[in-house]
């Protein structure tokens, strides 16, 4: 086995903490475990089936969680299907 080191984002690290304290699981299998299940992720589906990952603005989230009415447009969408 080959040891990694890295620089983690603070909530990564602490959902990883948490994690690991609730579950009784070691940190590096938690780590192994993701890894293994995105690898395989990747190899089985289509990259352009894979949905990336946006960054917004928290001004941008907080206009977005206040506009919870849905459009007529999406009402006629969710009901064609």
């Amino acid at each position: 086995m080959k040891a990694l080191y890295t620089n983690l984002k603070q909530e990564n690290f602490e959902m990883l903490e948490l994690l690991s304290n609730l579950k009784g699981i070691k940190k590096n299998h938690i780590i192994n475990e993701a890894l293994e299940n995105y690898f395989n992720t990747i190899k089985t589906i289509p990259e352009e089936f894979l949905l990336q990952q946006i960054a917004i603005s928290q001004t941008e989230f907080e206009r977005l969680e206040q506009n919870t009415q849905a459009t007529k447009a999406l009402k006629k969408l969710l009901n064609e299907n």
